[in-house]
């Protein structure tokens, strides 16, 4: 499950608006919490404790989402210097 999906999801399991959330970390507006949900958006490492925290997010189902994110993501920047080579 994508990470976006993960906090979209214990967010609405425990009753929390955008809003809430966005406040909660320290941000005035909900289209920051949007962004990130709907993967416009990478999570910033220094706020993972927080959400770990507020949605009571287990912390390997975090962990593995970011791995896979971030394993995706440079498996994307490899394949694109490996072709420039070639």
């Amino acid at each position: 499950m994508e990470i976006g999906e993960i906090l979209k999801t214990y967010r609405a399991q425990a009753g929390i608006t955008q809003q809430q959330l966005a406040s909660q970390l320290g941000y005035k507006i909900p289209q920051f919490i949007s962004l990130l949900e709907n993967g416009h958006s990478k999570v910033p490492l220094n706020i993972i404790a927080d959400l770990v925290a507020i949605l009571k997010i287990p912390e390997n189902v975090i962990l593995d989402s970011l791995v896979q994110a971030y394993e995706k993501e440079a498996r994307r920047h490899l394949n694109r210097k490996t072709k420039k080579r070639a």
